[in-house]
C-alpha cells in the first residue's frame, strides 16, 4: 500500500491483506486516506495558528486522522471514523477566521461525504465473511451514524433558524435606510398621509415621545395582573443560546446576543439585545453578516469630542440601525470612570477619567438611543475597572469614593430615564455585584431612584438573587450550573402559591421599561426565522457614513503643534513621507486567535463583545486617505507602511515632512501588558527625528499611552480608536479641512509609574480614593499632556470671569459664572471652556474637580460667545458621613484644560 502527495512526498508500508480488504475499492481507500491526512494536517496547522485548548484531546484527534490515513482499518470502520472526524470538524474545531473557517468547512463536508461512502461500501461488500459479519458491518455503523447525527443536531440551530417562540404579531417589513428615506424624506413637508403610511410600515421618522414612568408603571401593573407565573418568569430569563458541548455556547440563528420570550396574547414582544461598543455587533458567520452596520468611533473617542449634541446624534443613528436590525435593546452606554490605565476595555467607557464628563455624555447617549424606540442599558454597575480576575476579584470601595467618583455617570443616566442597568462581573466589597443587595437595592434602586430593570452581564449571576435586586438573567443558558438561576422551576419553588410584591417586582420593572418606550405599540419580529431577514439587512447609509466621519474627526485631539500643521497647499515640489505599519492595517473580523471566544482587536476598534465587523472594501485606510488628500494638495508622497526602520529611513530621506502613524489596541478579557505603542514605535520615531525632518506623530490607541519622544517631534495628535472612518478623519484634520477640537478625556502620564496597575489579588482596595487622574496631588508633575488638553488651528482668548447676580441665576443653580470666549486667531474653530471648582483645601479633597464644560459654536476669526456655567448645590458639595454637604465657600477656575486656567473667582460665598 502507498499514499503519495506530489512527487517528493511518499509513504509506503506493508499491510496484511484480508479477503475483504483485497476487494475493497482502491478509489474509496485513497479518498479515505486523503481525508485522514487532510484532517490531521489541518488540525496541526490550526493548533499552531490558534493555540487551541484541550491539547491532549487535539493530539488524540491528530492520531485518529493518521490512523484513518494509514489504510490499516477495514473500509467500513474507516468510513465510520471519517464520519466522526467530519462531525467533529463541523462542531468543534472552528477558529472563526475566514481562511480557517473555509478549510474546516471543506474538511467537514469531505469527511462526512467520503465516510458515508465508505460505510456503505463496506456494508454492501459480498466478501465480508458471512451473514453475521455483514450484520455487524451494517448494524454497528448504522447505530453510530445515528449517534453522530444526534451530535450534529446540537449545532443545527446555529446554522438554521427555527421558529420555537410564540409570535408576537405581524412583521411585514424590515426598516432599511432606503425604506426610511422613502417614508421620511419629506422632512418638515411631510403630510398626515405620509406619516400614516410610515406608521403602517413600522417606520419611525421622528423621535418618539416616551411615556412617563408613572404611566408606564401603571400599565405594567395591569399587564402583570393578567400573566401566568410562567409568562412572568419568561421575562426574567434569556433564551436563544445553544450549548454545543465542551463548554461552547453560541446564539441560535435568527437570535440576538440576548432574547426573552414574547407573550403574544398580551401584546408583549420579545426583548432582543445586541452589543454596541462601536455600533451593532455583527456576529461571526453563520449568525451574522459583516459590513451591514456602521462602525462608529469608540465611546472613549466620542468622549474626546466633549460634545453632547454630537454624542446624541451618533447614539440616535445607532438606535436607528439597531431598530432596523430588529433589536430593541442596545447594550450601552458604558459609563465607568477609568481607574486602571491598562484596562483592556477602557476604549468602551465614555466617562474617561471624570464623572461629570461621563454623566453629561452618558445622558445624551441615552436620550439619543431611546428617542429611536430602543432601550439603552447603562453598564457595568459597578467598579468593573479591570479585566484581570474580573469574574472573582472584589473591588473594595468606600462610600465617599463611590458617590463622588464612580456613581455620578450612572446617576445621570438614571435621571435621563435609562431603561436598564447591567450589573458587572466583579464582586463589590466581597459580594458579586449581581447579588449585592447594598449595591442594587440600597444604592441603585433606592438612593439613585432607578425605575427600570437590572440585567446581569452574561453569566455574571451566581445565585438565585432576584430578591437582592437583579431582575433578569442573561443569556439564560448555564455554563456551570445545570439550570439557570432564574429559571421558572426555581422561581416557582421560591415564590410558593402566593407571590409577594418583591416576587412581582422584576416583571413589573421590565414591563414598565417596555411600556415607557412604547415597545408594545409597534410591530416587532420574533427571534428565529422571523428576525433572520432583519439581522442580515444592510443598515448602512451615506448619511451615517458622513456622520461617522464627522464624529471621528471631532474626536481627534491635537496634543502638540509647532506650526507644522495643518499641511497647507504645497508651494513647490514638497514631499510627504508616510511611515508606519498602522497606515495600512486591516480591520479584523472574526475571533481573536488568542481569545477565541472574543472578536479580534485592531487599530480601529477594540476587541471583544463591542467589536463591529466591516468588509475590507468598506475601510479607507489612513494610507489611502492621506495619500489621496496629499496628492490633491500637490504633495508628493513616499510611503513605508511598516515599522521597518531601514525602509522608514529610506522613505524619509527625500521628504520635507515625515508623518508617522503608530498604534496599539486592546481586547476584552485581557488588560494591556504595558502602555507602550506596538512594534517598536518609540525607536522608530526617535530614529526618524534624528534625520532632521519636521516630524508629525499620529497615534491610534484604546486609552492611555506613553510618549517619551514628545519633546523632540513637531506635532502629536491622538485618536482613541475612531472606527471605520479613521483614515478619512486623519486626512480631514491634518490637511486643515477641519480644525481639531477634541480634548483629552484622560490624563496622559509621563511614565507608567504614576498609573494604577491591574491587581491580581483577591481584593482590589481603592485606597487612592478620589485622587486619580488630574485630581491626584502629584498630577501637575506627572502629566505629559493634562486632562482636558487639546489644541486648535486657531487661538482662543478668555475674557474676565464674572459672577452673575443671584436673581439672574435660574433654579436649581445656586451659583452662576460667565466668561466671554473669542477666536483670536486666523482660522475658524470651536473651543471647550472648562469650569473647575476648588473647595477649601483639606488633605482629603482634590485641589480641582471638573464641575462644568461648554463647547462653543464654530467661531470665525474675531467672533466670540458668552459662556455661562450654572452650578447646583450638588455641584458645590462633597460627600461626608453618608450625605452631600454644601460647601459655602468655593473658588471657580475657568480655562482650556485642567492645567491651562485662564481666569478665576476666588472664595465665593454661596
Amino acid at each position: 500500500q502507498a499514499f503519495s502527495i506530489g512527487s517528493d512526498f511518499r509513504i509506503a508500508y506493508r499491510v496484511p491483506m484480508s479477503p475483504t480488504m483485497a476487494t475493497d475499492s482502491p478509489k474509496a481507500r485513497r479518498l479515505l486516506s486523503f481525508c485522514g491526512w487532510f484532517y490531521s494536517l489541518l488540525l496541526c496547522y490550526t493548533i499552531c495558528w490558534t493555540g487551541l485548548e484541550h491539547w491532549r484531546l487535539n493530539v488524540v484527534h491528530v492520531i485518529l486522522g493518521l490512523v484513518l490515513a494509514s489504510n490499516l482499518l477495514p473500509i467500513s470502520v474507516a468510513g465510520l471514523l471519517s464520519l466522526y472526524l467530519g462531525a467533529v470538524s463541523l462542531v468543534f474545531f472552528r477558529p472563526f477566521a475566514f481562511h480557517m473557517d473555509a478549510l474546516w468547512r471543506v474538511c467537514s463536508v469531505l469527511n462526512l461525504t467520503v465516510g458515508v461512502g465508505g460505510l456503505f461500501r463496506g456494508a454492501c461488500s459480498s466478501r465480508d465473511g458471512g451473514s453475521l459479519t455483514r450484520l455487524v458491518n451494517v448494524a454497528i455503523p448504522g447505530f453510530l451514524l445515528a449517534a453522530i447525527a444526534a451530535l450534529c443536531v446540537k449545532p443545527w440551530p446555529v446554522f438554521f433558524a427555527e421558529d420555537v417562540l410564540p409570535h408576537s404579531g405581524p412583521w411585514s417589513v424590515v426598516e432599511t435606510p432606503a425604506l426610511r428615506a422613502a417614508h421620511c424624506g419629506g422632512g418638515a413637508g411631510r403630510t398626515a398621509e405620509t406619516a400614516a403610511a410610515a406608521e403602517a410600515a413600522g417606520v419611525l421618522c421622528e423621535a418618539i415621545e416616551l411615556l412617563s414612568w408613572e404611566e408606564a408603571e401603571a400599565k405594567a401593573r395591569e399587564t402583570v395582573a393578567q400573566m401566568t407565573s410562567a409568562e412572568r418568569h419568561g421575562l426574567m430569563l434569556g433564551v436563544g443560546w445553544t450549548a454545543l458541548g465542551w463548554g461552547i455556547v453560541m446564539p441560535k440563528q435568527g437570535y440576538y446576543m440576548g432574547n426573552t420570550v414574547p407573550v403574544p396574547r398580551l401584546g408583549i414582544p420579545a426583548l432582543k439585545l445586541a452589543d454596541a461598543g462601536n455600533g451593532f455587533r455583527n456576529n461571526i458567520p453563520p449568525i451574522g453578516v459583516a459590513g451591514t452596520s456602521t462602525c462608529w468611533p469608540s465611546a472613549l473617542a466620542l468622549a474626546s469630542s466633549w460634545d453632547e449634541s454630537l454624542v446624541r446624534r451618533v447614539a440616535a443613528a445607532m438606535g436607528r440601525e439597531f431598530r432596523g436590525k430588529g433589536a430593541n435593546v442596545l447594550l450601552g452606554p458604558a459609563v465607568q470612570v477609568h481607574r486602571v490605565a491598562r484596562n483592556g476595555r477602557n476604549f468602551e467607557y465614555m466617562a474617561g477619567e471624570d464623572p461629570l464628563l461621563g454623566a453629561r455624555l452618558g445622558a445624551a447617549y441615552v436620550h439619543g438611543v431611546q428617542g429611536e424606540g430602543v432601550m439603552a442599558v447603562a453598564k457595568h454597575f459597578a467598579y468593573n475597572e479591570q479585566e484581570t480576575e474580573r469574574m472573582n476579584q472584589s473591588s473594595d470601595v468606600d462610600d465617599r469614593t463611590a458617590w463622588e467618583l464612580y456613581y455620578p455617570p450612572f446617576e445621570a443616566t438614571v435621571e435621563a430615564g435609562v431603561a436598564s442597568v447591567m450589573c458587572s462581573y466583579n464582586r463589590v466589597n466581597g459580594t458579586h455585584a449581581c447579588e449585592n443587595e447594598a449595591l442594587l437595592r440600597r444604592d441603585l434602586k433606592g438612593r439613585l431612584g432607578f425605575r427600570g430593570f437590572v440585567m446581569s452581564d452574561w453569566w455574571a449571576l451566581h445565585a438565585p438573587a432576584s430578591d437582592r435586586g437583579v431582575d433578569q438573567e442573561m443569556p439564560g443558558v448555564p455554563q456551570d450550573d445545570p439550570e439557570p438561576w432564574l429559571s421558572h422551576n426555581r422561581l416557582e419553588a421560591s415564590e410558593g402559591t402566593s407571590p409577594s410584591e418583591r416576587h412581582l417586582e422584576p416583571a413589573l420593572r421590565i414591563l414598565a421599561a417596555m411600556h415607557r418606550l412604547r415597545l408594545t405599540e409597534r410591530p416587532s419580529c420574533t427571534p428565529g426565522r422571523g428576525c433572520s431577514e432583519a439581522l442580515r439587512s444592510n443598515q448602512r447609509s451615506p448619511q451615517h457614513d458622513a456622520l461617522a466621519r464627522e464624529a471621528a474627526a471631532s474626536s481627534v485631539v491635537l496634543l502638540k503643534n509647532s506650526g507644522v500643521l495643518p499641511l497647507l497647499e504645497a508651494g513647490g515640489p514638497s514631499t510627504l513621507a508616510l511611515i508606519g505599519g498602522a497606515l495600512s492595517a486591516e480591520s479584523l473580523w472574526g475571533h481573536d486567535p488568542v481569545q477565541r471566544v472574543m472578536p479580534a482587536k485592531d487599530y480601529y476598534m477594540g476587541g471583544g463583545s463591542g467589536h463591529c465587523g466591516i468588509l475590507p472594501e468598506q475601510l479607507v485606510t489612513p494610507l489611502t486617505a492621506l495619500t489621496q488628500r496629499a496628492e490633491k494638495s500637490g504633495w508628493k508622497v513616499s510611503a513605508s507602511p511598516s515599522n521597518n526602520l531601514t525602509e522608514a529611513l529610506d522613505a524619509a530621506q527625500a521628504a520635507d515632512v515625515v508623518m508617522v502613524l503608530v498604534a496599539t489596541s486592546s481586547i476584552e478579557t485581557l488588560d494591556r501588558d504595558n502602555l507602550t505603542l506596538d512594534d517598536g514605535a518609540d525607536e522608530l520615531i526617535n530614529a526618524l527625528r534624528k534625520e532632521g525632518r519636521r516630524t508629525i506623530v499620529l497615534v491610534q490607541a484604546p486609552g492611555t499611552f506613553l510618549s517619551p519622544w514628545r519633546d523632540t517631534v513637531d506635532a502629536v495628535a491622538a485618536l482613541f480608536l475612531g472606527g471605520e472612518q479613521t483614515g478619512s478623519a486623519w486626512a480631514d484634520v491634518v490637511f486643515g479641512d477641519r480644525s481639531p477640537a477634541g480634548k483629552l478625556p484622560i490624563m496622559l502620564p509621563k511614565s507608567a509609574s504614576s498609573t494604577i496597575d491591574p491587581s491580581d489579588e483577591p481584593r482590589a482596595v481603592y485606597s487612592e480614593g478620589v485622587f486619580t487622574s488630574y485630581r491626584a496631588k502629584d498630577a501637575p508633575s506627572q502629566s505629559a499632556f493634562p486632562f482636558g488638553h487639546g489644541l486648535s488651528y486657531t487661538t482662543f482668548a478668555y475674557g474676565n470671569v464674572t459672577r452673575t447676580p443671584s436673581e439672574a441665576c435660574p433654579a436649581p443653580a445656586v451659583l452662576c459664572v460667565r466668561v466671554d470666549v473669542s477666536n483670536a486667531g486666523s482660522r475658524s474653530g470651536s473651543e471647550v471652556a472648562q469650569a473647575y471648582v476648588q473647595f477649601p483645601l483639606q488633605d482629603d479633597t482634590p485641589r480641582l474637580v471638573l464641575r462644568g464644560f461648554h463647547r462653543t459654536a464654530e467661531l470665525r476669526p474675531g467672533d466670540s460667545e458668552v459662556v455661562v456655567f450654572f452650578f447646583s448645590a450638588r455641584d458645590l458639595s462633597v460627600y461626608r458621613h453618608g450625605d452631600w454637604k454644601l460647601q459655602r465657600t468655593v473658588s471657580v477656575h475657568i480655562g482650556s484644560s485642567s492645567a491651562d486656567l485662564r481666569g478665576a473667582l476666588e472664595r465665593l460665598v454661596v
